[in-house]
């Protein structure tokens, strides 16, 4: 998953992008986070560090780029935290 960093200016929550992989996901205030493949690192950068994301958005981003919606599900299943101590499984072996 690729780390986003706060915008919060016109509809943006947040944005994030992956200079290895060139994805740019942008988190909406709707709670729909879209992810943008193929972006250069320039253009990724004009638009994080954009004093009007939204306007770059629709005029560059949203206008080059093919978008692909990354799902609510998906993304709780990576934040997930990992369950630590001992799994359900062994306890009803040893009958703890």
């Amino acid at each position: 998953m690729v780390k986003r960093k706060p915008i919060h200016r016109g509809g943006i929550v947040s944005a994030g992008y992956d200079p290895v992989r060139g994805f740019l996901d942008i988190e909406f205030d709707t709670k729909r986070v879209l992810r943008y493949e193929d972006v250069g690192q320039a253009t990724a950068e004009r638009f994080l560090t954009s004093a009007e994301p939204v306007a770059y958005y629709h005029d560059v981003i949203a206008e080059e780029y093919t978008s692909s919606e990354l799902s609510a599900t998906a993304l709780k299943e990576v934040e997930k935290p990992v369950k630590k101590g001992i799994p359900d499984e062994l306890r009803k072996l040893f009958g703890e």
